[in-house]
């Protein structure tokens, strides 16, 4: 009864989203229903659809900071994404780039989340240094406007192996719809949730897949990226909501053998598909930086301000004028 409910809605939000490219709140919150109630059948069948609608790129390479992947080594790779829903590359960032993203990190002022703000996930007014001695937040956070000044992020915002290996996952042109960027710092298991230190799984899109970059490295006392592996499948009947999950209720779902932390030296290089349940373990010291870019097959859903560039180097944009549909939401000023 509740599907015959919350489908029309969806459905003319769909509409609506494919005339407009506006995604409506209640259509949007009709998707993430439906998505538990078919226990994600519905969005594996939507993007059928949009498979064989958009179609894919025929001259994309995978060749760039993955390393130069044949069509065999692409294919083994992404079957092991599609079989655990993530995987770990053998080939890390080099130094030299660790280190450049590293120092602009230490010397950017940012926002950081607001502990004390009564609305969840709120970030601070003002901006600061990092500086992990003094820490006054879980959290610190770049705008995407922040991310793309910096000439090495950029580098892997425009790599052709990330967009090579994305297309080969979503089974049709992707669209980089997000890029993330942000410090973590121990702060005794305040704001868990918001900080998203509690298990859950993300529906942003329709199907997406993330790329992960540890910047600092990363061990099981500095906040390993925690998964639940196989859980990007099918939801199990005993998941009736989204939201935020403890550990214990994940355990008794999945098994503890199926939890895993994703540890890493800096450098280390995964594709995620957090449509699995995951979360950031607590940090017990030091600090972690962390880069992500969200590959998609639809901007139908979360409203995402689009990325601007004051300078790239004119390669890049010529990548972004011949790959026009993944990067639709990056302007060049």
């Amino acid at each position: 009864m509740l599907k015959l409910i919350y489908y029309p809605i969806f459905l003319f939000g769909y509409l609506f989203f494919k005339a407009t490219k506006k995604t409506l709140l209640y259509s949007y919150a009709s998707f993430q229903k439906i998505f538990v109630l078919t226990h994600g059948q519905s969005n594996d069948n939507l993007s059928k659809t949009i498979n064989a609608k958009v179609g894919k790129y025929n001259d994309v390479k995978a060749n760039g900071i993955l390393g130069n992947l044949s069509q065999n080594q692409l294919k083994e790779m992404v079957a092991e994404v599609q079989q655990n829903g993530y995987f770990i590359f053998d080939t890390m960032l080099p130094e030299t780039m660790i280190k450049e993203i590293y120092t602009y990190a230490s010397n950017e002022p940012v926002t950081y989340l607001d502990i004390h703000s009564k609305k969840f996930q709120e970030s601070s007014k003002d901006k600061i240094i990092f500086d992990a001695e003094n820490a006054v937040s879980p959290r610190y956070d770049f705008t995407s406007a922040q991310i793309l000044k910096c000439p090495k992020l950029q580098q892997l915002i425009f790599d052709a192996s990330l967009l090579a290996f994305a297309q080969a996952y979503l089974g049709c042109k992707p669209i980089l719809d997000l890029v993330a960027f942000w410090w973590s710092a121990p702060f005794q298991g305040k704001a868990k949730s918001a900080a998203a230190q509690m298990y859950h799984f993300d529906l942003d899109r329709i199907k997406f897949l993330k790329f992960f970059f540890y910047l600092t490295d990363v061990d099981t006392d500095t906040g390993p990226f925690c998964y639940v592996k196989g859980s990007h499948k099918t939801l199990p009947p005993a998941i009736t909501r989204d939201g935020r999950f403890e550990d214990n209720e994940i355990e008794t779902i999945y098994g503890k053998e199926n939890i895993l932390e994703l540890c890493g030296k800096r450098g280390t290089i995964m594709a995620v598909d957090t449509r699995g349940f995951h979360k950031g373990k607590d940090l017990l010291r030091e600090q972690r930086l962390m880069f992500q870019i969200e590959f998609a097959n639809s901007m139908f859903g979360q409203a995402y301000s689009p990325c601007k560039i004051d300078y790239a180097s004119p390669s890049y944009q010529q990548i972004a004028e011949h790959y026009s549909h993944t990067y639709q939401q990056i302007f060049f000023h």
